[in-house]
């Protein structure tokens, strides 16, 4: 392939940022915390009409946030960002050096607050913009000591610099990683045969079972971190969902999802969050507030925002229940239900079937966000070649009778 060919390749999902001046470009790369996996082309001293020469990235199934576009114009100020979804350019933004800098650069007052040795505050600095780029300066809002541009610089091209927070990974991508997690760790389970089929909490006897609690060793952790951290931060990015205060995991399954998207959003991204669990049975003595059934609420404020988060959803009445006790907190909003994977089934029982699936249920009755990270048509379309005929029929046979999908309509997706 010629350099001109490798350099308007297209690439299906992903980011570019163009009109990098001229030996900037690795500069540029220091705030894009891109997925390590992720393809990356760095193309130095192109041609243009515009600026002589120019550097190029593209990053291939990552996303930037609107924080890591900002600071990319401390350096590269004439750059575009061009968001690609589907082979084809979504978005093409120019960049403007941000108003305000948080968690990324250190102040170089020693007796700042921020470089206190217990317990410092992020950083912020007010950003003073000025043209050319080299003149603009940083000035820390705690104790007004100012960052000049020559020092910024040496702050980015020290071996040691990294910015909190971090790229943003495409839906494809973490399905795809979150899938093959489930598979290789055995929590999605498949029946032997049609005589030991899974009955399920709703009586129903079906032909497969989603156990997150199979992933319980230090890998599977990482990446279910991975995966609820990273799918929350897209929807953030996407605006699907507002931000929030609080992530709630109803007991049991919930609870570790809870505190590993905390812990993700934390590490990954810089999102520092709270996280609620229920009890299933009021705790009998101490403190008599909400905390009697929601562990966390004592730093509960009126009015903060919470996000549900959970392994499936079949009937929805666990989320029902869920809502119902979140009510103890008194004034607060549910902005949205995050689960690992989306039965696609109607409410009801084994002989009850109802029109509406859970998720309908939830956004049309009780006005709720919900999103998953998989579900079961695109699970059944990655296994179903592997199913006998007997399996494969289980499987459609199933949700004709209580899914709001035809899966005999599903067909095996390309390979990638």
């Amino acid at each position: 392939m010629s350099d001109r060919q490798l350099l308007v390749s297209k690439i299906k999902d992903g980011v570019v940022v163009d009109h990098i001046p001229a030996g900037k470009a690795f500069l540029v790369l220091k705030f894009l915390k891109q997925d390590p996996g992720a393809r990356t082309l760095i193309a130095l001293n192109v041609d243009s009409k515009r600026m002589g020469t120019k550097d190029l990235i593209k990053v291939e199934g990552t996303y930037l946030t609107s924080r890591e576009i900002d600071l990319i114009a401390l350096v590269a100020p004439s750059a575009t960002v061009n968001i690609i979804e589907d082979w084809r350019v979504k978005e093409k933004r120019r960049i403007k050096p941000p108003e305000e800098v948080r968690g990324v650069f250190k102040c170089p007052n020693p007796l700042c607050p921020t470089n206190s040795r217990y317990n410092p505050p992020r950083t912020r600095f007010r950003v003073e913009a000025k043209d050319p780029i080299e003149a603009t300066r940083l000035h820390c809002t705690y104790c007004g000591s100012v960052l000049y541009y020559g020092t910024l610089l040496d702050y980015i091209k020290s071996p040691d610099f990294s910015p909190e927070g971090g790229g943003l990974v495409s839906k494809e991508k973490i399905q795809r990683v979150f899938l093959d997690l489930l598979i290789k760790k055995g929590a999605l389970r498949l029946a032997p045969s049609a005589e030991e089929l899974f009955i399920l909490k709703s009586g129903r006897p079906s032909p497969y079972f989603i156990n997150l609690g199979a992933l319980t060793d230090g890998e599977s952790l990482a990446k279910l971190k991975w995966a609820f951290a990273s799918y929350v931060a897209l929807l953030l990015e996407q605006k699907a969902i507002e931000d929030f205060d609080y992530v709630f995991g109803p007991s049991y399954k919930g609870i570790s999802l809870a505190a590993l998207t905390c812990e993700g959003l934390k590490e990954l991204y810089g999102m520092d969050k709270r996280y609620m669990y229920d009890r299933k049975e009021a705790k009998a003595y101490g403190d008599v507030s909400a905390d009697r059934v929601i562990v966390g609420a004592g730093y509960f404020k009126p009015g903060q925002r919470i996000l549900v988060v959970d392994d499936t959803i079949t009937t929805g009445a666990t989320k029902v229940q869920t809502l119902e006790k979140l009510k103890l907190l008194g004034d607060h909003e549910v902005v949205g239900v995050v689960i690992a994977v989306d039965r696609q089934e109607r409410m009801g029982d084994a002989e009850r079937v109802e029109e509406r699936s859970a998720v309908e249920y939830l956004e049309e009755e009780l006005g709720l966000k919900v999103f998953s990270i998989q579900n079961v048509k695109t699970i059944y379309s990655l296994i179903k070649d592997s199913l006998d005929e007997e399996m494969r029929r289980l499987w459609i046979d199933y949700y004709k009778k209580y899914g709001v999908i035809d899966l005999e309509e599903t067909s095996s997706p390309d390979s990638t």
